[in-house]
């Protein structure tokens, strides 16, 4: 620090107590005791709020949310401790999240919000009618929307053909009914096809199309 002091005028800029140790950390221009220093600048793990502990190269490394910023130590990934499945935090030492029936976890803030019924989604749904209806996109048709535990979730996940991509936890499933063309009919001098479909009863359904030219289709 390039300056002599009197032993009871070096003191600790944290706990304002004489420095009598040879060894002591510094901060700017500020000494502290090294138990000090460690308190006052080294991280601490949000889960078990112990120090986070140094890897083998004596540097301080931990795991962070991107955007709740949570702290812990590496070790928390592989020990059972349980995540919020829907911010994905990690559960603290000194408080517990809500099991849910599946086998989940819900921490106590994302409870607050929790839709927990299909019949309280429909609120959810509604808004999302009027968001497209204020695009000039209304949805006319009514679209089934139904809550249902993660095991009908992985359940259909397994079920899918090869080449999806997932992330680790499904959080939603879309539901699409194919059909197949079975005939096609082009009515001579005229700019009219007809689709002949079969639904899964074996029953025929026909559609009407108009070209417009040779790529678009107007309507059916």
């Amino acid at each position: 620090m390039g300056a002599v002091w009197h032993p009871e005028c070096f003191r600790c800029h944290a706990c304002s107590q004489p420095i009598y140790d040879y060894e002591f950390s510094m901060s700017g221009n500020h000494p502290y005791h090294k138990t000090c220093y460690k308190e006052q600048f080294h991280p601490k793990c949000d889960v078990c709020k112990q120090f986070i502990p140094t890897n083998m190269n004596g540097l301080i490394e931990y795991r962070a949310h991107p955007f709740w910023v949570q702290k812990y130590c590496p070790s928390h990934e592989m020990d059972g401790t349980p995540r919020c499945c829907s911010c994905e935090r990690m559960e603290p030492r000194e408080s517990k999240y809500v099991l849910l029936d599946d086998g989940r976890k819900l921490c106590l803030e994302c409870l607050d919000s929790a839709v927990m019924d299909t019949n309280d989604c429909q609120p959810l749904y509604l808004e999302i009618q009027e968001f497209y209806e204020g695009l000039n996109m209304k949805v006319e048709q009514q679209v089934p929307l139904l809550l249902v535990e993660r095991q009908a979730l992985n359940e259909a996940m397994e079920g899918e053909k090869a080449g999806h991509h997932h992330l680790p936890e499904t959080r939603g499933l879309c539901l699409s009914e194919e059909q197949t063309v079975s005939t096609v009919r082009v009515f001579p001098n005229t700019n009219w096809i007809i689709l002949s479909l079969f639904n899964s009863c074996s029953v025929p359904i026909l559609f009407f199309c108009c070209i417009l030219n040779e790529t678009d289709v107007f309507r059916y």
